[in-house]
């Protein structure tokens, strides 16, 4: 490998997965430092990968109420469809943080290439005596400490969903007489508000509905019976487009113990697959579903409860 040229050594490392450039890092300190930890080398991984087709999702540990366990891991990310699994070392490895209510965001900034944990959080609820109505919190990793996005969020947030990332951004349900979507921008740390989906009016029509991410596009699922749809926000059109209509009486996997459960769109597996993550399931399972055939299937089983799946293509080397 040494005696090729540099451009090819690139070239075949951007076929490779993270796990095996893991190895490399440690075989030659050269291609470590010129090409594995280069950012526009990690940028051109990333896109290949996406253009294959594969699908990274991130497991990330929650609190069980069983207490510290050695055994559980911050962050692990997996391969849909293959056994590869890397571990994500962090600075709170093996330790729990039991919250009361709110759920942590997890998402690239574009422009410089970091990642941030975030928390945005209703500052009342958590017993908070501010002025300020949310509370955002941001991990560092060049200094392993939190710090504070001022000013917060202008609205309430509904604490029941987790915050997910599209586009360069975390979104989450705004919470009170009317509905809409904030997004907070991971580079400038401000927020704004997407346009209001037409179809979100109430807050029993917000809980049958979950924020999502499909084809790098914000998309929102919503369940009416007998149907769940999935729609697409346009950012240049600044409108919402339905893109998926799944039958709920041809799909029984959808039905447990006599009741619905909430299935969340996490990718978009070829041209007919869609994939989805039980929630509402002790294992956390991935499923699969063919959109054609109407055929579920489970893809992934978590080993350990603590875990909740976050939908996420990263070039994961910038964090390790």
């Amino acid at each position: 490998m040494e005696l090729l040229p540099h451009d090819v050594v690139e070239y075949i490392f951007e076929r490779l997965d993270v796990k095996t450039l893991l190895k490399f890092t440690a075989v030659s300190k050269q291609w470590k430092s010129s090409i594995i930890q280069c950012r526009s080398f990690q940028t051109r991984q990333m896109l290949h990968r996406k253009q294959s087709g594969k699908t990274d999702v991130v497991l990330v540990s929650l609190y069980d109420g069983a207490g510290s366990n050695p055994n559980i891991e911050a962050l692990r990310t997996l391969v849909v469809g293959s056994t590869v699994s890397v571990k994500i070392p962090t600075t709170w490895e093996n330790k729990f943080y039991q919250l009361v209510s709110p759920s942590p965001g997890f998402g690239k900034d574009k422009i410089c290439g970091t990642y941030k944990p975030v928390w945005l959080y209703n500052s009342a609820e958590v017993g908070l005596k501010i002025k300020s109505i949310t509370t955002c919190e941001v991990f560092d990793f060049t200094t392993n400490a939190w710090r504070y996005i001022v000013p917060a969020s202008p609205y309430l947030i509904y604490h029941s969903q987790d915050p997910v990332y599209c586009d360069g951004s975390l979104h989450w349900f705004t919470k009170g007489d009317e509905t809409n979507i904030l997004a907070l921008d991971l580079h400038t740390e401000t927020f704004q508000v997407i346009p209001r989906p037409p179809f979100l009016h109430s807050l029993l029509r917000l809980i049958e509905s979950i924020i999502c991410s499909l084809h790098d596009r914000l998309c929102v699922s919503e369940r009416i019976w007998p149907e769940q749809v999935i729609w697409s926000f346009d950012s240049e059109e600044k409108t919402w487009k339905k893109i998926y209509s799944i039958d709920l009486k041809t799909t029984p996997s959808w039905r447990r113990n006599n009741r619905w459960r909430t299935f969340t769109p996490l990718s978009v597996l070829g041209k007919d697959k869609l994939l989805f993550y039980d929630g509402e399931s002790s294992d956390g399972p991935l499923v699969t579903l063919d959109l054609r055939t109407k055929y579920c299937d489970i893809a992934y089983k978590c080993k350990v409860k603590a875990y909740k799946a976050l939908c996420y293509v990263p070039s994961l080397i910038s964090i390790l």
